[in-house]
């Protein structure tokens, strides 16, 4: 028996010469343990090891170690342990299998790179070492790199940037580039996620890669509206760690649109008053808001508008005059977006020519937009504006507020007169003979803007007589 036992082990002994093989090899997948970028906070990052004996004989695992700061292992084996070639003839005793899995954790708790190693030792008589090792990235928002406007080098996933806008904008975050053609679209994925600060708080992201760029590749496609100085966070997260070309580096593009200045308030046109003859018009421009509480009439914003904004500085009496036909003024203390009450509208003139104003408004900062009704949706406008404090200007009287235009008048005249508080109006058009031919009153108003037919009026002088009860003005009329 003995004769026959040292037989057959020269029998294996030869298979494996002649095979070039004839001890135990330890194989590990995979051969190092790259955990990439993975953010604080994070409950962990892990990969899975597995060792295979690619030779023959027994492989006699009899420990395995993790060295490294904030590297963990979960292993549920018993050692020692025998791991069985595929090939060739073993004894195993006690615990063994083709294959010995375990897991390594990576949690960092600080930002940068930090290093580890996992120390296997096995042999049967004498100890020897395999080490694999170790390598994992802290991530945090608050170390995000810059990126600019255009073209953005990224030099792998798992990683922050952060773009801060100069004016208000829209803001379009991309991975489509030619320099990443890569045959087979589902090959390269890339996801963005893009963030308003560092607490988490989504904008847009995680949306699946449209495949719609040009370069045969897949890509991603975010975008945001941002006010100037607004900073927003972008990652791009390892999605895919086992994709062929995870590890690679890659291009995405910051593309920004600015929209003209002034088409809404997020970039109104800032305006330094005095303001005297400045002609603008709002081609190129949209009629992004519907409702103004200054009007009764809805339709003095059916014109594409265009939105300024001035700042005074102490309370004090606003003058504001627009030449361009049915042209408006609406000084606002808010932007329009919703339907605002009447207590937001500061100031107000429109009509067939324009119109002029003089109204009391407290010191601030407001949106004045300039608007028509339609058609034309356009308008050509000559805009003046004035301001006084109440220092300047004593005893405030109704002489100031009155307006009388067009004057000469034709087919109608419009009558203006505001007030900083609520009066009584009488209004009274006379001829030169003194005999009345046109009468009306009004009670606790702040103010009027009124319309006189005159085809009932015979040509010639007449005079306006506008009385509160405490202060009377008189303008004098021509009707052609």
């Amino acid at each position: 028996m003995k004769k026959l036992f040292l037989l057959l082990v020269s029998l294996i002994s030869i298979s494996a010469i002649s095979q070039g093989v004839t001890t135990p090899i330890l194989s590990v997948t995979p051969k190092t343990g790259d955990f990439y970028g993975v953010q604080l906070g994070e409950t962990s990052a892990s990969i899975q090891f597995t060792i295979k004996n690619t030779g023959i004989s027994i492989l006699k695992i009899k420990k395995i170690e993790v060295i490294g700061n904030r590297f963990s292992l979960t292993d549920t084996n018993t050692y020692p342990f025998e791991v069985v070639a595929d090939t060739g003839v073993s004894f195993p005793e006690g615990n063994n299998g083709k294959t010995l899995k375990f897991t390594v954790h990576f949690v960092p708790t600080a930002i940068g790179i930090q290093t580890g190693k996992v120390v296997i030792t096995y042999g049967l008589w004498s100890d020897e070492i395999y080490e694999i090792p170790l390598t994992g990235e802290g991530l945090s928002c608050s170390s995000a790199k810059v990126a600019n406007k255009g073209e953005n080098w990224a030099p792998k996933q798992n990683i922050w940037f952060k773009y801060t806008a100069d004016k208000f904008s829209i803001v379009e975050v991309n991975t489509c580039h030619p320099h990443q053609q890569i045959v087979g679209s589902d090959t390269w994925e890339i996801w963005l996620y893009l963030y308003s600060d560092c607490q988490g708080t989504l904008l847009a992201g995680g949306a699946e890669p449209t495949g719609t760029c040009p370069f045969n590749r897949e890509a991603v496609l975010q975008m945001t509206v941002m006010e100037a100085g607004e900073t927003i966070y972008i990652f791009c997260p390892q999605g895919f760690p086992n994709s062929p070309h995870v590890n690679e580096g890659f291009y995405f593009n910051i593309n920004v649109t600015y929209p003209v200045d002034g088409d809404v308030c997020e970039n109104a046109i800032p305006l330094t008053l005095p303001v005297v003859n400045l002609f603008g018009n709002t081609r190129g421009l949209q009629d992004d808001y519907n409702y103004s509480p200054c009007s009764v009439y809805p339709n003095y914003m059916d014109g594409n508008d265009i939105v300024y904004t001035i700042t005074l500085p102490e309370d004090g009496y606003l003058t504001g005059n627009i030449l361009g036909a049915y042209g408006s003024i609406h000084v606002l203390d808010m932007c329009p977006k919703t339907e605002l009450t009447k207590d937001h509208c500061k100031a107000f003139v429109g009509g067939p020519n324009g119109g002029q104003f003089r109204k009391k408004i407290a010191a601030g900062t407001y949106f004045v937009i300039i608007s028509n009704w339609a058609p034309p949706q356009t308008l050509d406008y000559l805009l003046n504006l004035s301001w006084e404090g109440t220092s300047a200007v004593e005893n405030e009287s109704l002489v100031n507020t009155l307006n009388v235009f067009p004057n000469p008048a034709q087919d109608k005249f419009t009558i203006s007169v505001t007030s900083g508080e609520a009066m009584d109006l009488m209004l009274e058009l006379v001829n030169l003979s003194g005999q009345s031919v046109y009468r009306h009153e009004l009670k606790s108003v702040f103010g009027i803007q009124e319309e006189i037919e005159t085809s009932g009026f015979a040509k010639g002088v007449y005079y306006l007589k506008v009385n509160t009860g405490k202060d009377t003005a008189i303008r004098k009329v021509i009707i052609q």
